[in-house]
């Protein structure tokens, strides 16, 4: 069966992310909150009110999703803040931007995804975030990379994570692929390799600090730049 797509997880594949540090993004939040909301609101309550009300999560176990605005309401209520939606989604924009500074694509991944475009694959990015997709929209433009992804998937609107099949699913329903025809490339074996394979795609394991070397029922590889060499000239039209 010919390989008509590649799909990737986001942080440690395609870009370095720092992205699940509280603090600076919980403090630009709770300054928000004080000059345009007038409360009196220390940034330290604030992170602490978010690390309340944020689920604990273990790769490969944890099976449902977080959202970023549910949460950053419920920290709100926790605190006893009456906060409106708009409000919000402003604060949800404040906390991702503030969260995503540290995002830099790595420079196999720019390279490889170009020549995927050119080369007539379908490509999207399936991850998991407490993030929806509509936050990373700007931040894949300004990193050059919305003009090589298909579709991004974030477990955030699925409302379930990897290892589970649906975020796959999801991705695989807007590149309009069947599982046989799309592989996974992605850096955690419990989310990554364990919900490719549950999904029915192959997968391909990337360990930048690790050795390349073959496991039982999937490659491994330390470059993404080794995919050129496993997918050939293009898919089979």
């Amino acid at each position: 069966m010919a390989i008509r797509a590649v799909l990737f997880d986001w942080g440690g594949t395609l870009v370095r992310d720092d992205s699940l540090v509280v603090g600076a993004p919980a403090a630009v939040v709770a300054n928000f909150v004080r000059k345009r909301l007038d409360y009196d609101l220390s940034d330290a309550d604030f992170e602490r009110a978010f690390h309340a009300v944020l689920p604990e999560y273990r790769p490969g176990e944890t099976a449902t999703a977080p959202h970023l605005g549910r949460l950053l309401g419920q920290a709100f209520t926790w605190l006893g803040l009456a906060v409106g939606a708009s409000d919000v989604d402003a604060c949800a924009r404040l906390f991702f931007q503030e969260s995503s500074h540290g995002m830099t694509v790595y420079d196999d991944a720019r390279g490889l995804l170009a020549s995927l475009r050119y080369r007539g694959y379908r490509t999207a990015v399936v991850t998991n975030a407490i993030f929806p997709a509509a936050l990373f929209g700007p931040k894949v433009n300004e990193l050059g990379l919305a003009g090589y992804l298909d579709s991004f998937v974030s477990s955030a609107d699925v409302g379930l994570a990897k290892p589970d099949p649906a975020p796959f699913f999801r991705a695989l329903t807007d590149l309009k692929v069947d599982p046989e025809d799309a592989i996974f490339v992605g850096d955690t074996m419990a989310t990554d390799i364990a919900g490719a394979r549950a999904a029915g795609m192959r997968a391909i394991l990337l360990e930048r600090t690790d050795r390349a070397r073959d496991r039982a029922g999937f490659l491994v590889i330390e470059r993404l730049t080794a995919l050129n060499e496993i997918l050939g000239e293009g898919p089979a039209i």
